[in-house]
């Protein structure tokens, strides 16, 4: 019998955690939960996502969180693909195994998942024609077939693909309607991948730029997962006025969104620490920023 309790409690754990992105996770909680209750088709993957949009917004992030939430194990249960290793026909044998002996990156990945836990096919555009036929495979019979003549069965897998397809031109249409952003991607999703692709995801989220406010959220959350990393070594620190304004202003860039703000946290507060013991200062108190770093006020 599934953990009920479990499977209701996604919604709020990804409700806490993705910023920004509320019209996505309506979307990715029903798929879920159909693949845990044991709803999906048996014959395929238990749900596949196409997440579209820029980068640095909470595509792959998404990803992640269903992974831990689902799994536990992140390390262990997402395979995470870079679509842009696989641009030509040769890279099929990094895939898949190059001769008769071998597996693949694809039968080592699917030996530590045990079987089961998420894909990550990421830029899904980057992908070489050939690949992408691999990935109907994927996508309609839940099967892939390595070098050595093995087949995988996927079936307790969920596949997600993202793209930044239409990233440049979100950046005319950052004041449009939702309903406009999503109807304009998803357009250009569909002239530059194949139909038979798009036919066969169950959900097709497009994610959208991140406003000032969930940014402050994002710098919000990970400065406090630093501070508390860093709490549990024995350094007391509390943010001052004027911290998060200055993790945004380096955590956060135009093609890349927010994706370097969990780095700009730790940097920035593991500098304020570590110059305060070398000069032999207290090392609690209040940060608060100078000269674009962080020092601390005992």
């Amino acid at each position: 019998m599934p953990d009920l309790a479990h499977i209701q409690g996604l919604r709020p754990f990804l409700d806490e955690r993705i910023i920004g992105q509320d019209h996505v996770i309506p979307k990715v909680v029903p798929i879920v939960q159909n693949g845990e209750l044991g709803l999906a088709d048996p014959k395929r993957p238990k749900g596949t996502f196409l997440f579209l949009g820029p980068t640095g917004v909470g595509k792959t992030e998404t990803t992640l969180l269903v992974t831990e939430y689902v799994y536990q194990d992140v390390q262990k249960h997402c395979i995470r693909l870079d679509m842009s290793e696989y641009q030509n026909q040769e890279s099929l044998g990094l895939l898949l195994g190059r001769d008769e002996s071998s597996r693949g990156n694809m039968g080592r990945f699917y030996d530590r998942a045990e079987g089961r836990g998420v894909i990550l096919f990421d830029e899904i555009e980057k992908a070489h024609p050939r690949v992408l036929d691999i990935f109907l495979q994927v996508l309609d019979a839940g099967r892939i077939t390595v070098a050595n003549g093995e087949t995988l069965n996927l079936c307790e897998f969920y596949i997600v693909a993202t793209s930044n397809i239409g990233a440049d031109a979100l950046m005319e249409l950052k004041n449009s309607p939702m309903a406009t952003v999503e109807r304009f991607i998803e357009d250009l999703a569909a002239a530059e991948l194949r139909p038979e692709v798009l036919a066969r995801f169950n959900v097709r989220c497009v994610f959208q730029k991140l406003g000032y406010s969930a940014q402050k959220q994002i710098a919000s959350i990970m400065l406090n997962k630093e501070l508390k990393l860093l709490k549990a070594k024995g350094y007391e620190l509390q943010p001052g006025p004027g911290v998060i304004e200055l993790l945004i202003s380096k955590g956060v860039e135009p093609r890349l969104g927010v994706r370097r703000m969990r780095s700009t946290a730790e940097t920035l507060c593991r500098a304020a620490v570590r110059e305060a013991l070398l000069a032999s200062q207290p090392t609690s108190g209040t940060l608060v920023p100078q000269n674009g770093t962080l020092v601390i006020h005992s």
